[in-house]
């Protein structure tokens, strides 16, 4: 059940007649948990019980940890529910990928077998949401929810639930007891959000209609359509992804409860540093927060700073996609802010001081930060690295010839003529 769908419009209408009417109270929190999980539930009911395995195994872990005081204790409760998590997100999402990656005798020789594996929607920002509750907890930062109710609202929150932004639990489960006003302010800025997030994402959409037969067969397109195609598709999953926040973030505003705000033009960065403050903002925090800074951060000299970057992108990577190619994708941003922050380093940063140097540095890092975020993008679209090196030789070849116009592509072709082939079909 999409958001720009007849069908969501008919269960929004249905949640607000339920939930306006008891909005701010307990009953309040009941109504967003059931309707949360009929809209889970709508896509595959069979996941639903998936999803509330999680609420049921971190709201009793986050109970124990409130009634713990001893530090073994208190970390093996954090493992069983890392454990528990990630063995969930682990299974549906990578366990094929783990058995190609084995290699087929070695798979037979340990027992391993592929499954008929589907993928549960929205698996990777409800687990991680879920999660962070249990960090926090441990850390002491955030006291444990009494209610579960208010902890299975936290996780399944349904503007959110598929594709994010991921929030914290002092975030969203105190917006949710008392949300504010609503307002005319409030409805009109939200769907006005609504219709700018729906218009980015079919903007994205026609995009992929052009680039999309492009990647299909990269051997055969010319150098000029590769070279356009990566940065038609760097755009188009800007414009899509923001565009599905977008919405996400209007649908909440309009009921009274604010998300973080998700994307803040990151092609406008002036370096990859600050472009992962811009880009996937939430998932970028929770990162930092829970893995990066865990892992030591930037405390232990540049050695280890620069292992933690490279490690913490690669493990960006494969949270987007099981393949070696997210995890590619990962490593080439993580060796871009390794570069980065060797470049800091060494020169004190002195592009950020007021004056001609920030003028040049703006200028400069603006378009080399879009070239590069772009490049990597090859990486992330295209599933094998053969398929990799063959775009990288177009784009070489391109680079040395860049006279030749693009082409335009099946797909876009499609788009305009969709109807005359449909009538020449029916005939």
């Amino acid at each position: 059940m999409l958001f720009h769908t007849p069908g969501f419009l008919l269960f929004f209408i249905a949640f607000l007649c339920c939930y306006l009417p008891v909005r701010g109270s307990k009953w309040g929190v009941r109504v967003i948990v059931v309707f949360s999980s009929v809209f889970y539930g709508s896509w595959n009911w069979r996941f639903l019980p998936l999803l509330w395995v999680t609420i049921l195994v971190d709201f009793a872990i986050g109970s124990l940890l409130a009634r713990t005081e001893s530090p073994r204790r208190r970390k093996q409760l954090v493992a069983a529910s890392v454990v528990c998590n990630l063995g969930i997100l682990g299974y549906f999402k990578y366990w094929n990928f783990l058995i190609a990656s084995i290699g087929g005798n070695a798979a037979w020789v340990l027992g391993l077998t592929l499954g008929n594996i589907i993928l549960p929607l929205g698996i990777s920002f409800y687990v991680f949401q879920s999660m962070s509750y249990i960090l926090d907890v441990y850390r002491r930062t955030q006291p444990p929810l009494d209610d579960i109710f208010e902890f299975a609202a936290f996780v399944t929150f349904f503007p959110h639930l598929i594709a994010g932004p991921i929030q914290r639990i002092h975030q969203l489960v105190p917006q949710i007891l008392r949300p504010d006003a609503i307002t005319y302010n409030r409805v009109a800025s939200g769907a006005l959000l609504f219709a700018s997030g729906m218009f980015r994402k079919g903007l994205g959409d026609a995009l992929s209609a052009w680039h999309d037969p492009v990647f299909k067969a990269v051997a055969t397109s010319s150098p000029v359509d590769v070279t356009l195609s990566v940065f038609s598709f760097g755009l188009q999953i800007y414009l899509d992804f923001s565009g599905y926040s977008e919405m996400a973030v209007a649908l909440a505003r309009m009921i009274g409860i604010d998300l973080i705000r998700n994307f803040n033009a990151p092609y406008l960065s002036t370096s990859i540093q600050e472009f992962w403050r811009r880009w996937h903002i939430s998932l970028s925090l929770w990162l930092r927060d829970y893995l990066y800074i865990s892992l030591g951060g930037s405390r232990h000299g540049l050695p280890r700073q620069i292992g933690n970057l490279l490690f913490t992108m690669t493990v960006c990577g494969l949270w987007h996609g099981a393949g070696w190619n997210f995890a590619l994708w990962g490593l080439l941003h993580g060796v871009y802010l390794t570069v980065n922050t060797v470049f800091a380093r060494l020169t004190g940063k002195w592009w950020e001081q007021r004056g001609p140097w920030q003028i040049a540095a703006t200028l400069a890092g603006v378009p080399l930060t879009y070239i590069a975020a772009n490049y990597a993008w090859i990486y992330f679209r295209l599933p094998t690295l053969k398929e990799a090196v063959i775009a990288n030789r177009k784009i070489w070849e391109y680079l040395h010839n860049p006279i030749r116009l693009p082409s335009a592509p099946p797909g876009i072709i499609a788009v305009y003529s969709g109807p005359q082939i449909s009538d020449q079909a029916i005939s």
